[in-house]
């Protein structure tokens, strides 16, 4: 591997509103108790696992609900918008989310993401008081997007820092969370691998409430499984092999070490 390679490790916390996709009923009131639960089982794991920095993309509503895990993941972690409530969203939802995760975390807001990695437009973004966006995975996904002709690593919108979600070169073999789940793990570390030697960097993402016990949530087996213990250790035996390889660092930090984020 190249020295200094890096590893950043991304998740996305929100509401846990994925089972309204699928006809199940779900209030507002479980969906903040759920990605709350999610959340604190991430930062333990994080701390077990002893990964010194990673970029938690939180809605503006969960941080509402959950003011002290925002806090503590902040002493550690970089916080960026995931929007102001997952499933829905307007212009005006990108100053009003970096205003409110500012005020609850104490800590600077420089990253977005949108929900579902919708697209949106990059001058609203940096009008907001935003330096980069991450709303784009560069690979075919059936019925949601094809980003095939999209670059594949870090690029300018303009003033705006875009960095996608790997894909390994050539074959473009997707390293988003779905995938994780669902290809086989050596696949995986190939990828990986190949993104770390080629582009010195590997941009991972997943869900906090993706480690817990998902059985009775009304997913579909390819969303769900594996969940719970078995997610966590399939994780964490994911993350050590990377680290063996890399270093762990926020987005912020990595951008600003690549010179993508002028002074």
């Amino acid at each position: 591997m190249p020295i200094g390679a890096v590893t950043l490790l991304t998740f996305d916390v929100e509401e846990f509103d994925a089972p309204l996709d699928r006809g199940r009923e779900l209030d507002m009131d479980s969906q903040l108790r759920i990605g709350a639960a999610g959340f604190l089982r991430l930062l333990d794991l994080l701390d077990e696992l002893e990964v010194p920095a990673v970029t938690l993309f939180v809605t503006a509503n969960i941080a509402g609900h959950a003011p002290d895990l925002v806090r503590r993941a902040a002493r550690r972690h970089e916080i960026a918008s995931h929007g102001r409530m997952h499933r829905t969203f307007e212009d005006s939802d990108l100053a009003r989310s970096r205003a409110a995760l500012r005020e609850i975390s104490g800590a600077e807001v420089l990253g977005f993401r949108r929900a579902r990695l919708q697209a949106t437009d990059p001058r609203a973004i940096l009008d907001a008081g935003y330096r980069w966006d991450s709303s784009e995975n560069p690979i075919w996904l059936p019925g949601r997007y094809n980003n095939l002709g999209r670059p594949r690593t870090i690029y300018r919108k303009g003033e705006l820092v875009e960095l996608p979600a790997s894909a390994s070169p050539t074959l473009r073999v997707p390293l988003f969370w779905l995938a994780m789940k669902n290809l086989p793990m050596p696949l995986v570390r190939s990828a990986s691998a190949a993104c770390l030697r080629r582009d010195g960097y590997v941009h991972l993402y997943w869900h906090p409430w993706e480690f817990l016990d998902l059985r009775d949530s009304g997913l579909p087996r390819y969303m769900r499984r594996p969940d719970g213990e078995a997610m966590i250790e399939r994780f964490s035996r994911y993350v050590r092999w990377l680290l063996e390889r890399s270093r762990a660092a926020s987005v912020s930090s990595f951008l600003a070490e690549r010179g993508m984020l002028d002074a």
